[in-house]
């Protein structure tokens, strides 16, 4: 092999590994991109869920099952209603962010650890009345997603976390006494 062809030979695998190289760093960057825009956009999520008017949404449905226990009530009152408008406001913000965890596009499992019992008690709170739409308008996609990451919440709950991992680990803070200094005045 003369020395040009040698020369050519290096010059394509130092370009080999330059591309190798290039392409393993921009991987490892694309991950963590997407790493911090889905914690963003589980923040802006969680937030949303968090949001005063949608707990005071939550507050004035309590008891919309027995508002409108019957179908005739739900007829002739529910629409327009300020329960149908809390319901609204509800789904504008728990169908949207519980729809994007469903298709994947934020982590559902991330939006359940933070927030799975505020999730699952909203639902139940809203389910009986949900159920009883779903029969008389007959569309069992009312609040389907939302619905849908109460019953992940549940399922989630019930998974055993990696003990290989130190923030699961049940020994993990074993023999540290939780104490909060006291203030000097």
């Amino acid at each position: 092999m003369s020395e040009e062809q040698l020369l050519a030979v290096s010059s394509v695998l130092i370009s080999a590994l330059a591309l190798g190289a290039t392409t393993l760093l921009l991987v490892r960057q694309n991950k963590q991109i997407e790493h911090d825009r889905n914690a963003a956009a589980i923040l802006e999520a969680i937030n949303r869920l968090t949001d005063p008017a949608v707990i005071d949404a939550f507050n004035r449905l309590e008891g919309v099952e027995t508002r409108f226990a019957t179908d005739e009530a739900i007829l002739e009152r529910f629409d327009d209603s300020e329960d149908d408008r809390a319901l609204l406001l509800v789904a504008q913000y728990f169908e949207t962010v519980a729809c994007l965890a469903r298709r994947g596009v934020l982590d559902a499992t991330l939006i359940v650890d933070a927030a799975g019992h505020m999730l699952r008690a909203r639902w139940d709170t809203i389910r009986a009345f949900i159920e009883h739409l779903r029969r008389l308008r007959s569309d069992d996609t009312i609040f389907e997603s939302f619905e849908w990451i109460a019953m992940y919440s549940l399922l989630w709950k019930k998974i055993p976390r990696s003990t290989r991992d130190p923030n699961y680990d049940p020994r993990q803070f074993a023999g540290v006494d939780f104490k909060v200094p006291a203030r000097r005045e």
